[in-house]
């Protein structure tokens, strides 16, 4: 429903001013909030109807909201969610609503719901990993074949962070699916693996060098990205639980890649890892 101009110039203006917490998204809502209470907005001065959208202003409270704060153009960032403001309520219901939205046809909707889920996990993941129910709607999606590989690489993002290991062979899957369709998300694959299960990260390499054998360049191309990833895992004990396995992986790597500097430069990269993780840790 199109609004009067006494509308958009004061969501225009409310976002000019940076207040904290106001931003496209939590306007959207306001603005829906207000609709829902047949506020008009056009009997008010431009003072009056900004102070009755700061009134309504906030962060979603039902499944509808959050379509609004989601479905807006501006691609949400972290200076939109406040963590304050995220109460364990809050955060255990976006994570039950947000998958319902992963598919979406819109595709700011789509787009906004994967970012705000990632948020969520990297800044509520012991609240989620506490309450499992939380995840049952992730879940039905890992285990529907129709799933994208772009939603897939976010499921094993969550699944691995917030999940248990229960859910290991469905994050493989969705694993796979990723490394083979989507491939510039292969650092929450990685990330996923590791926090779920180290070894399933190192079988994960493992598999894709294998399958390369020095003449499937795509295979051999998806285990450097992963090993990329790997190398940036600043984890002594990782590194020293899987030494072995990773230097095989370095020597097939080696065999397989030639000179080239990129990988050399990789290459090096890890070694120095599993050079920093063996030394004591009095000799740091």
């Amino acid at each position: 429903m199109p609004h009067p101009p006494i509308v958009h110039r004061v969501l225009n203006g409310l976002v000019r001013a940076e207040l904290a917490g106001i931003n496209p998204h939590t306007l959207a809502v306001a603005l829906d909030r207000v609709e829902r209470a047949n506020i008009d907005l056009a009997h008010h001065s431009e003072r009056g109807a900004a102070l009755i959208l700061l009134q309504y202003t906030g962060y979603p409270e039902t499944i509808n909201e959050l379509s609004v704060f989601l479905a807006q153009p501006r691609q949400i960032t972290p200076a939109d969610v406040l963590p304050e403001m995220f109460t364990e309520a809050r955060a255990l219901n976006y994570t039950r609503w947000l998958p319902a939205f992963f598919e979406d046809a819109d595709p700011h909707l789509a787009r906004n719901s994967r970012l705000l889920c990632r948020w969520l996990v990297n800044n509520c993941r012991e609240t989620i990993r506490a309450h499992q129910e939380s995840l049952d709607l992730m879940r039905r999606l890992a285990d529907d074949p129709s799933t994208s590989a772009k939603t897939a690489a976010y499921l094993v993002f969550t699944l691995g962070s917030c999940g248990t290991l229960d859910d290991y062979e469905r994050i493989t899957r969705q694993a796979e699916a990723v490394i083979m369709g989507d491939r510039e998300n292969l650092d929450m694959v990685a990330e996923g693996l590791y926090r779920l299960y180290p070894p399933a990260l190192v079988n994960a390499l493992q598999y894709f060098l294998d399958q390369a054998d020095g003449r499937n360049r795509q295979q051999l191309t998806t285990g450097l990205i992963l090993l990329e990833k790997v190398a940036e895992i600043d984890d002594k004990a990782f590194w020293r639980t899987y030494a072995d396995e990773m230097g095989a992986i370095l020597d097939k790597v080696s065999a397989q890649a030639g000179r080239n500097g990129a990988v050399l430069r990789l290459v090096d990269q890890v070694e120095k890892q599993l050079g920093f993780a063996a030394l004591e840790d009095g000799d740091d």
